[in-house]
């Protein structure tokens, strides 16, 4: 493989992600796909998207689980157990591209309706999100979603809640690790002062916050180093954007 490329937070904003693997010239030969979790809520094509990340699976792609992804899980199994806070973040639009037209009734009782609905006609997609893991260890580098649990002797032993939902513990501690971290779930504007790539130590945040009207991007790891490349919310709405690194 010539790079490793980095990608979070696609959160059902699949034409901004196709667009961003294409201005990197993506190769699944070539190049090993990394994902780092949340392909679902808050845009309009969450289904589409989990179909999309399945198919480059499929072709050798890195895919690891989300906070998102795995509350959409838990809804599935049964909406009663689950906040409504899934639902005012995202949720509900990740439920729309499955079942188009939702109508005016949230009651527990017709959200069952909508998870029988779809567990039943989308086992493959269960299976999928159900089989992602929390983290990739790479030679070089670690994968995770949100981050590692800092208290911990061997971040391996990071919970599952830390690794899909951790925030300033993570964030404002000195992590003792002899590789990395890169992460996404938290968007990198509320780290630094732009949407780009953040790096701090052996922290890398990557979660551009394109959900939020910022950047989607992508960090590559080439030859021992880390470059960054993204498309911004408005390339995507404009139709500005362009191909880097053509393969020759």
């Amino acid at each position: 493989m010539n790079r490793n490329l980095m990608i979070s937070d696609i959160h059902g904003h699949l034409n901004a992600f196709e667009q961003l693997l294409e201005k990197v010239d993506y190769q699944p030969a070539y190049d090993q796909l990394i994902l780092l979790g949340d392909y679902i809520d808050r845009g309009p094509a969450s289904k589409e998207t989990i179909e999309f990340v399945m198919d480059l699976q499929a072709n050798g792609a890195i895919v690891i689980r989300g906070n998102h992804d795995d509350w959409f899980l838990q809804w599935l199994r049964d909406p009663s157990q689950v906040s409504p806070n899934f639902l005012l973040n995202g949720g509900m639009e990740t439920i729309q591209s499955y079942l188009n037209e939702l109508g005016d009734d949230f009651s527990i009782q017709k959200q069952t309706e909508w998870a029988t609905y779809i567990r039943e006609n989308h086992p493959t997609h269960i299976n999928f999100l159900n089989d992602l893991p929390l983290y990739y260890e790479h030679e070089a580098f670690i994968c995770v979603h949100a981050g590692i649990d800092p208290l911990q002797v061997d971040w391996r032993n990071t919970s599952k809640e830390n690794f899909l939902w951790i925030r300033k513990e993570f964030h404002n501690s000195i992590i003792d690790s002899n590789k990395p971290i890169i992460f996404g779930h938290t968007p990198t504007k509320g780290l630094q002062k732009h949407a780009g790539v953040y790096f701090n130590d052996n922290k890398i945040g990557i979660d551009g916050g394109y959900t939020f009207g910022y950047q989607l991007n992508c960090l590559i790891y080439e030859q021992n180093e880390f470059t960054e490349v993204a498309v911004t919310k408005e390339e995507i709405e404009n139709g500005m954007t362009r191909q880097l690194f053509p393969r020759k």
